[in-house]
């Protein structure tokens, strides 16, 4: 049985000038920190979390189309922008 993922982002694929909602499953990590990577590895936003006991909305307006990553310290998830 596989096991549930660490963050689940919704929506995904995420629509063209919208939010994404991250919320943190359990208990969440320590980090304070998050950053958005494109596939090409390159960094395109970084922030930091107030807040691990409530979901987090980011802002992917004016991001293009693509798939990118969520890092919140050792924690990855994927998601695409169409």
């Amino acid at each position: 049985m596989k096991n549930q993922p660490l963050l689940f982002l919704s929506p995904n694929p995420v629509p063209a000038n919208a939010c994404i909602t991250v919320q943190f499953p359990g208990h969440p990590n320590s980090t304070d920190n998050y950053r958005i990577i494109n596939e090409e590895g390159q960094l395109i936003r970084k922030g930091k979390i107030t807040d691990t006991s409530r979901d987090l909305l980011l802002s992917v307006g004016g991001m293009p189309d693509g798939t990118y990553w969520l890092e919140l310290g050792e924690l990855r998830e994927r998601f695409s922008i169409v």
